[in-house]
């Protein structure tokens, strides 16, 4: 079998390795078939390329479909991935807007797919969620099954028609330390794009002040690290009140969304589906600043805002982009409005990201190799299942006994 490939110019040796190793022992109880094609969607982060290499040795052809947050300024990982044996990148016109149209999926999928074939969707924020139903009749007997990484595109699976089994990894209590990893990192690299390109520092409460959209795990990790860069007066609002009950003890002021957009002129999104309604950007404050943790896509609607009218784009550059309300305000998307520690190098020397890819990929084996135990439609990886991952990922990194 040949070298996996694991590093790029960056990332530890020692973590990839390592991962590499955990990710094997977890799928090597799982006998694959010859003929199987799986589809993964997945940022393409350096560190994703320990499981991009164990799902290609599992699979008779691995089907990358890159993220666009991270493909399109990741080039130079692109063609390690495509270097990868068994291993082949969608090309550039794949993209999530394409495979919302039905045929056009089924058309993607065939393309990789014999008639003998049997074929997995690892899906992350939702892919195929407005083909799924189509797929599913064509491909009756082929496809195997459907896996969904995020919050965000599991909403996207909701109320479909599913006659193959979706079983979801988003609400696994495993992924919360990569949830609050990621929080750490959108709160980092905001305060540096803030630094680079408008002079500013995150905790310039004169001309700041600071709201999170959304209580959950990035939610809350935001604020704690936000809280970190000793920023004191954070606003925060959810629509379920019972996440709000939290926070007033912790020195953090509850309010609802419509009272954070004019009082706060630095947001964070943090809910993966629609955070800001259309109708309250007219009262957003001029000048202001917004970062997201998924995409803009998912958590402003932007393609629809814009058809709308209701942002109008001015300019920009890799960091930034700036719009007009229709009332004239300056708004700018920390990132271009995707998830704002996308355009900078993630994953290093942090393991938690296994923990979650083990999840997806431990699901879409035991869809294809114990398929009676799941029904059609959607469920979540069974909690025996999680508490095993969790259990040997201690013990592979700390030693856990």
């Amino acid at each position: 079998m040949p070298q996996p490939i694991l590093t790029h110019s960056y990332y530890s040796d020692f973590y990839a390795a390592k991962g590499y190793d955990f990710l094997k022992q977890v799928a090597k109880s799982y006998s694959t078939p010859n003929n199987l094609i799986i589809f993964s969607v997945m940022h393409c982060y350096e560190g994703s390329l320990p499981y991009i290499n164990v799902l290609a040795e599992l699979a008779h052809q691995l089907i990358f479909i890159p993220k666009g947050a991270t493909a399109n300024g990741n080039s130079a990982i692109k063609e390690t991935i495509e270097k990868l044996p068994s291993c082949s990148i969608a090309n550039d016109t794949v993209t999530k807007e394409q495979l919302r149209d039905p045929l056009f999926a089924e058309a993607f999928i065939r393309q990789h797919i014999t008639a003998d074939s049997k074929f997995l969707l690892l899906d992350h924020g939702g892919y195929f969620s407005h083909a799924i139903e189509h797929l599913g009749n064509v491909f009756q007997e082929q496809l195997i099954g459907i896996t969904e990484l995020t919050a965000n595109g599991l909403y996207k699976y909701l109320n479909r028609t599913m006659n193959h089994p979706l079983v979801t990894v988003s609400h696994l209590s495993i992924k919360a330390p990569a949830d609050y990893e990621a929080s750490e990192c959108i709160v980092h690299y905001s305060d540096q794009i803030l630094r680079e390109e408008f002079g500013l520092k995150l905790n310039n409460d004169g001309f700041l002040k600071v709201g999170v959209i959304g209580a959950g795990n990035l939610g809350c990790g935001v604020i704690q690290y936000l809280k970190g860069k000793a920023i004191g007066n954070i606003y925060v609002a959810d629509i379920d009140p019972r996440r709000l009950t939290q926070f007033p003890r912790n020195g953090v002021q509850v309010c609802s969304i419509e009272r954070l957009i004019r009082e706060c002129n630095l947001i964070y999104c943090c809910t993966g589906n629609g955070a800001i309604p259309e109708h309250l950007l007219d009262n957003i404050s001029d000048n202001s600043f917004i970062a997201t943790v998924t995409s803009a896509d998912d958590e402003l609607n932007l393609p629809t805002l814009i058809a709308n009218g209701a942002l109008t784009e001015v300019g920009g550059n890799k960091l930034i982009r700036e719009y007009q309300t229709r009332k004239g305000h300056r708004l700018y998307l920390l990132a271009g409005g995707e998830s704002a520690n996308t355009p900078f190098k993630t994953g290093m020397g942090d393991p938690t990201l296994y923990l979650f890819e083990a999840a997806h990929m431990l699901a879409g084996l035991q869809l294809l190799c114990q398929p009676d135990r799941f029904n059609s439609g959607i469920q979540p990886l069974s909690e025996s299942d999680e508490t095993a991952i969790a259990e040997h990922w201690l013990r592979h990194f700390y030693n856990y006994q």
